[in-house]
């Protein structure tokens, strides 16, 4: 799913394949050098702490939402296995034949496929990514992880994209140890070996991971041919102690043409012939340590043994701290788990050196708190949005009262759509009715009577209403964050100003009073200043610049920006280079042609614009729905990468449908702003993001 900053997936033909193999598998007789590898003298190094598949035991496996989860609880090593599918992509499954008790079926790519449904017996080498794809292998858990964690919509990714997920959460120091799962006992149930080796090679290089990976498998003889392939990977030889066989006759299939028995039935010599750097063995067989009929395979011996010989051991599986205990006892490199949560807190019971713990690169922000769920604006939205944990921010609009108290108010009239009058501050009341009236021209107390809980908008049949709500003061949301002990939740804030009226308090008076407010609430580090009117936020920048701000545009074009008076931020006049518009601060898109840098200019950390001003690839699409609008007019550059490269966050507003969430994520935005924080919520965390 997400493509930020895109490695694509891999596709190579078996013609391509073929030509860049060697003939041969190399000779047994000797460790090959092992090129640019790191000491694996073990001095110095953190526990290798692996989450398998994720980590299976908290989310569904091989997904972005488990790598998401694994890399925000802090591990050192995503493992992970890919299959080949037919048209020569990577894709990031454990499974040669596809589980239905993992993945379901949606729908066939084409009407009438003949090979649908897809989840009914199918291997991965003869279906197509499109078909792939179609798989929900999120909305199902497995009875042996009861606390595994449903993430329903969720598709095998490519392995491209666990790499753009890993560079996204800027992870710099986490590795993946990736298993070609080459089946060497049924080798007609998946790719062939030499396909798996390249083109998982391909993908590793074009991602830049070559210094950041390890190629695991259980067939040795793929490991002989990465070493060809990729001198510069480092390998890891899987076994279950069963793949030796040892004192059987001749070689197993499993160990690329090697006869155990020719090494005295040692897998540490057997696996340092062909240049291995880590030995990854089953722990034990029957169960786990404090089972009547367990019996180790890793020992302290075995292990000494792997480290005289320059060999690393990881065993897998291992879930029960017991076990894990053991073998950190037993002086292992690491372990695979499928609770990375457990062994992270038995790490740190036993002061050991954790892996950092990321998080989320993505911002969901709640639209004037959840508005699609609560009456906009108003105290029961900003409850609702901050009881979701996945929110990040709070979104919210203020304007100035007659007597110079911010309040939370997007209208600078009172909106009558959503708010009521109940009674006069004061009978007779000569400004009775105040509903339609500016909110600068009204003091606090004649606002505080008015209801803008009661009613719900029809665009909003999930909204609930609350009567009584009232338009609450800024101070009053920053108290009831306090409150709430979200110290991880932003407030997102805007000035409600149009430079082309005089209907609020002058730019910089209102300016002056919110970097105040700001600054007395103590949450200068937690709160942006944003406005479609830039001349507050090059005034807050001068008043204040610890406190970021967000450089909002709203443009589309020239059917809908034909005169000043529409609002559009960048070509006030579409296409009219003769009118400058009044919204950024006399920085002049005609001059510079370039949001990013009329925004750095202007002193922005973040870029938030109708989400179409970011897209360069969308097509011809009428609505009455501005959001659901599309024409290559309304996309002005430079593209996503570019705002980053120039230091620039991107968080575009106001998206409420899934496909546009998606999409979005696709392009790498930094974040999204939603009137429904707990679909975005969703969607974020399909993406890993979550």
């Amino acid at each position: 799913m997400s493509t930020w900053r895109r490695t694509a997936g891999v596709a190579v033909t078996a013609t391509a394949l073929l030509a860049t193999v060697a003939a041969g598998l190399p000779s047994a007789a000797a460790p090959p050098d092992r090129p640019d590898h790191p000491d694996r003298s073990g001095a110095g190094r953190a526990f290798d702490l692996q989450a398998h598949r994720g980590g299976i035991g908290l989310r569904p496996e091989s997904t972005l939402a488990a790598f998401g989860n694994a890399l925000q609880l802090g591990v050192s090593t995503l493992e992970l296995d890919v299959q080949i599918t037919k048209d020569g992509y990577a894709v990031v499954t454990h499974d040669r034949r596809i589980d239905p008790d993992k993945c379901t079926d949606t729908e066939p790519v084409t009407p009438g496929d003949p090979q649908f449904p897809y989840a009914q017996g199918n291997y991965i080498k003869d279906l197509t990514l499109a078909q792939v794809r179609t798989l929900d292998c999120g909305s199902q858990t497995l009875p042996n992880y009861p606390d595994q964690e449903p993430v329903p919509g969720s598709t095998m990714p490519l392995l491209g994209e666990v790499f753009d997920l890993v560079q996204r959460y800027g992870a710099g120091d986490v590795r993946l140890n990736i298993e070609t799962k080459v089946e060497a006992g049924a080798p007609e149930e998946t790719a062939p070996r030499e396909e798996f080796v390249n083109v998982t090679a391909a993908a590793i290089r074009e991602a830049g991971f070559e210094k950041r990976v390890t190629i695991q498998s259980f067939d040795w003889g793929a490991l002989m041919l990465m070493r060809e392939v990729a001198p510069e990977l480092e390998l890891v030889a899987l076994t279950n102690h069963d793949f030796l066989q040892i004192d059987q006759p001749g070689a197993s299939p499993w160990l690329g043409g090697i006869d155990i028995d020719d090494f005295g039935d040692d897998p540490i010599a057997a696996v340092e012939s062909f240049g291995a750097d880590v030995f990854s063995p089953v722990h034990g067989f029957g169960g786990s340590v404090g089972d009547p009929d367990y019996v180790p395979y890793v020992t302290a011996e075995m292990v000494e043994h792997a480290h005289r010989n320059g060999i690393d051991v990881v065993p897998w599986t291992v879930n029960d701290t017991a076990t894990m205990s053991k073998l950190i006892d037993d002086g292992v490199d690491g372990i695979i788990t499928d609770y990375p949560d457990r062994l992270r807190a038995l790490m740190d019971e036993r002061g050991m050196r954790l892996p950092e713990a990321y998080a989320s690169p993505f911002d969901v922000q709640g639209h004037r708190g959840a508005r699609a769920m609560r009456p906009e604006n108003t105290l029961p939205a900003f409850e609702y949005a901050l009881a979701n944990e996945d929110v990040s921010t709070l979104e919210l609009d203020t304007g100035v009262t007659e007597d110079g108290v911010l309040v939370v108010s997007h209208d600078r009239a009172v909106n009558g759509s959503h708010c009521v009058d109940t009674s006069p501050v004061t009978p007779g009341d000569p400004e009775f009715p105040y509903v339609g009236d500016l909110v600068h021209e009204l003091t606090l107390e004649q606002i505080k009577t008015i209801d803008c809980g009661s009613k719900t908008l029809p665009a909003f049949p999930d909204q609930v209403a609350v009567p009584g709500a009232r338009i609450p003061t800024l101070d009053e949301v920053f108290e009831l964050v306090k409150a709430s002990g979200r110290d991880d939740v932003r407030l997102n804030i805007e000035t409600k100003i149009d430079p082309t009226v005089d209907d609020t308090a002058p730019y910089r008076e209102f300016t002056a009073k919110l970097v105040t407010a700001i600054r007395d609430a103590g949450m200068r580090e937690r709160a942006t200043i944003q406005s479609f009117d830039w001349r507050t936020i090059v005034e807050a920048r001068k008043l204040d610049p610890r406190i970021e701000t967000v450089a909002l545009i709203w443009q589309y074009g020239p059917e809908e920006c034909r005169t000043v008076a529409d609002g559009c931020s960048l070509q006030a006049v579409y296409g009219d280079p003769s009118v400058t518009s009044p919204w950024t601060a006399g920085i002049d898109w005609w001059r510079h042609q370039d949001i990013a840098r009329m925004a750095r200019i202007a002193g922005a950390s973040t870029v938030s614009a109708n989400w179409q001003v970011h897209d360069p690839d969308q097509g011809e699409v009428e609505s009455d729905d501005w959001y659901l609008r599309e024409s290559p007019d309304y996309y002005h550059g430079p593209g996503i990468d570019e705002l980053h490269r120039m230091n620039l966050d991107v968080v575009p507003y106001t998206v409420n449908d899934q496909a546009t969430m998606q999409r979005l994520i696709d392009l790498g935005v930094d974040g999204i702003i939603t009137d429904d924080p707990d679909t975005l919520a969703r969607v974020a965390k399909r993406n890993g993001l979550r």
